[in-house]
């Protein structure tokens, strides 16, 4: 597991070296702190927020809603566990949660992926998309590359 804990976070610095305006400083968290973010709220919590970019420390122990993001670009880096995720198709009563992000109650359609330790998925704007299956102890990181 520490091989996939350690891509996630040279991934999370990557992103970040690549941001625009990537912060003076670098940002380090040590394995507590990401976990204790990881167990915060339903699937997660934010580690860092920038104006190009996020990385979140997520979990999800059951599926959750299919999403549609009008300026991010999600990247998953998976470190643990299993999940099935749908992108494309048609999302199916979407609703606007906020400007920009969509949420709905699945997706008709689409192709299934599934993840598992070591896989990395980039998902483009305006891709619906949808955590649809999991496994117990499904773990990941998502960086969010925000267009502005």
């Amino acid at each position: 597991m520490n091989k996939y804990w350690c891509l996630g976070l040279l991934l999370t610095l990557a992103a970040a070296a690549l941001a625009a305006d990537a912060p003076a400083q670098p940002r380090y968290f040590k394995p507590a702190e990401v976990d204790a973010a990881r167990a915060k709220g339903e699937t997660g919590s934010l580690l860092v927020e920038e104006a190009d970019f996020k990385v979140l420390a997520s979990r999800r122990d059951k599926p959750g809603q299919s999403e549609v993001h009008a300026t991010d670009t999600d990247i998953f880096v998976v470190i643990a566990g299993q999940a099935t995720v749908v992108l494309g198709g048609r999302m199916i009563a979407p609703k606007e949660t906020s400007p920009g992000e969509l949420r709905g109650s699945g997706i008709e359609g689409g192709t299934d992926y599934l993840l598992e330790p070591g896989v990395v998925l980039t998902v483009p704007r305006n891709t619906p998309h949808w955590v649809r299956e999991t496994r117990p102890g499904f773990r990941y990181y998502v960086i969010k590359s925000i267009r502005r």
